[in-house]
């Protein structure tokens, strides 16, 4: 019997999916997406899981202006994914990223 409690070892093949998705490129910066959707400098915050202040430094041309980090850029990849195509995904990923929704 396989004991479940240890971890893993990863295929070839998923170590190339996971090598892959490491280096990928995220799809669109938080310009892109707000000329997409019609979405506000707060929503676009709490898909990015920060403070507004921290998103209004992302359009600053002044001193303290920041870019998006890496993984801000991938929640908006994420969340773009989810409105434009998300009736696409099957089921089980669709109840994965969006558990209160009903598919």
């Amino acid at each position: 019997m396989t004991n479940s409690k240890l971890p893993r070892d990863l295929s070839s093949q998923q170590f190339a999916r996971l090598s892959a998705f490491i280096y990928a490129t995220p799809l669109l910066d938080h310009q892109q997406f707000m000329a997409k959707w019609n979405v506000n400098r707060r929503l676009l915050a709490e898909i990015c899981k920060v403070d507004v202040r921290t998103v209004n430094s992302w359009f600053s041309q002044s001193r303290v202006h920041q870019s998006p980090q890496n993984y801000h850029l991938w929640y908006l990849t994420f969340a773009d994914l989810i409105l434009e195509r998300f009736d696409e995904l099957p089921d089980f990923l669709q109840a994965l990223l969006c558990p209160d929704e009903e598919p």
